[in-house]
């Protein structure tokens, strides 16, 4: 819209000798003024600013355009000329451009509009101006035939949309019941990260069966890097061998075409960093974080307690726990999932040392600093997502990840109980043990957590479940599914002069 606003300015100057200097610097202007707006308008998307009004003030400034137009023609060839004059035929153009909106409201809306406004023109501008001999076609009865015709379009245009999305659904439907070896149609999309995208998808192979899945699938431009697949890869592998409440269940992995995909269990409620979003400034309820803390500590006691099929102990390390890998239904059940980075500690001390991998605001000194690491910079995650579920803010949160990572190291943790006295004592007590900066102080393990958990007062919790499952209603009747997160801190080596710059490096 910019860009065509502005080239109609310039052309409206170049025809200055044709249509006269008035209207010609009249239209020019008019079109200059639109162009500087869609412009300042496109620059302010690109930074991340939106509203939903913003749809229906474009359309009002589009769908208005031609009144302008109608005033200044009246204006330099009369009346009978602003009523015959070819740019009116914008007016309906317009509606229908509306209308590709995909919203019904909006194109019903255009067509109001430009009908009202085209009323009011005739009534206030052309009807005390025009002679009595006027053409029959500018009289009454004719004009409010242009005028309903007018609106008609707008409801044309709906119609028209309507059977185009249904057509292209079907069409999208039809390619998408053909993907992944045909076992899997896929259905909206629920995210997409850096190098994979995830469906909710239904298993469907021959015989009948069905199961809804999540579908994982790695974007087509990272299928040749060696170092993501054998990362995803190991994701499958490792989730295939879990079977817990509170771990998210891998079902398949495969490839199609030059595409490697991840069949998971599905949940039909959101992420916790977007009921997070929903409760800033607030926080959770006591209760239903109490069942956070309880099920997110009994995960992590599986993954860490895991042993392998001869019997030894893994000392798995998820390393990547916050709020967008805790996966909500819409009955209160809390799942852990993404263990892309999840690893075993003894093999990551002797092949990753140096190596920070995880989410800026989320990791445990230790790990910022690619030292050495066990289950406790998992407690350490936890200890943080629960102080923002409590707190109702980001607690190292910061415009860029390595202010983060200072905050990770230097930032005072303040206290909850100060912002929420309703916060139980030995709730908070916990917390700011899992939070602990020095890793001889944090709490060892979560099954020492969960110990103290339980020693919470037991009337404390309530029905947490409960209490989850109503701030889940909440955030997805208040929040759109998507909205940017803070970005990982992906894979990649700390040299030694890199680690003395970062807080606290060695």
């Amino acid at each position: 819209m910019a860009g065509v606003a502005g080239v109609s300015g310039l052309l409206a100057l170049l025809l200055l000798p044709w249509i006269g200097l008035q209207l010609g610097l009249a239209l020019g202007g008019l079109l200059f003024v639109l162009s500087g707006y869609y412009f300042g308008l496109t620059r302010l998307i690109a930074r991340g600013w939106f509203h939903p009004a913003v749809a229906w003030v474009n359309v009002a400034l589009e769908v208005s355009a031609p009144a302008l137009i109608f005033v200044l023609d009246a204006r330099q060839g009369g009346v009978e000329y602003a009523l015959t004059a070819p740019p009116l035929v914008l007016w309906g153009t317009l509606i229908a451009l509306s209308g590709l909106r995909s919203s019904t409201a909006l194109s019903l809306g255009a067509g109001a509009l430009a009908s009202l406004e085209y009323v009011l023109l005739y009534v206030f501008v052309a009807v005390p101006a025009l002679p009595a001999d006027a053409l029959v076609t500018l009289r009454p009865p004719l004009f409010a035939t242009r005028v309903v015709l007018l609106f008609s379009s707008s409801i044309l245009t709906v119609l028209f949309v309507k059977l185009l999305n249904g057509r292209a659904e079907q069409a999208l439907a039809a390619v998408r019941a053909k993907d992944v070896f045909g076992k899997y149609l896929l259905h909206e999309r629920l995210g997409m990260g850096g190098m994979a995208e995830v469906f909710r998808a239904t298993y469907n192979p021959e015989g009948g069966f069905q199961k809804v899945v999540a579908l994982k699938r790695v974007l087509p431009q990272f299928a040749q890097d060696e170092h993501f697949i054998a990362m995803f890869r190991g994701e499958a592998a490792l989730c295939s061998q879990f079977s817990h409440p509170g771990v998210v269940q891998v079902f398949d992995f495969g490839l199609f075409g030059d595409s490697y995909f991840l069949a998971m269990e599905y949940l039909d409620g959101p992420p916790l960093g977007r009921v997070l979003r929903a409760h800033r400034g607030l926080g959770l309820p006591v209760p239903a974080v109490l069942h956070l803390a309880t099920s997110l500590g009994e995960a992590l006691q599986y993954v860490h307690e895991r042993h392998g099929v001869d019997g030894q102990p893994l000392h798995l390390v998820h390393r990547d726990l916050n709020p967008p890998n805790v996966l909500l239904s819409r009955f209160g059940e809390v799942k852990l999932t993404d263990f892309g980075i999840a690893r075993s500690a003894s093999h990551l001390q002797l092949t990753e040392a140096g190596l920070i991998k995880g989410k800026p605001g989320y990791l445990a000194p230790e790990q910022a600093r690619g030292e050495a690491i066990d289950g406790r910079v998992d407690l350490f995650a936890l200890g943080v997502t629960l102080w923002e579920c409590l707190s109702g803010e980001q607690l190292f949160g910061a415009l860029d990840p390595t202010t983060m990572l200072q905050n990770t190291f230097e930032k005072p943790v303040p206290s909850l109980r100060q912002k929420r006295p309703e916060v139980p004592p030995a709730l908070e007590a916990l917390v700011m043990q899992l939070l602990e900066r020095d890793v001889s102080r944090r709490t060892p393990t979560a099954r020492v957590m969960l110990q103290a958990l339980r020693g919470i007062d037991p009337g404390a919790a309530g029905d947490g479940a409960r209490a989850l499952a109503g701030a889940v209603a909440t955030t997805l009747l208040t929040t759109a599914p998507s909205t940017p997160d803070l970005k990982r801190v992906s894979p990649a080596r700390v040299s030694s002069s890199e680690a003395e710059t970062l807080p606290g490096g060695r």
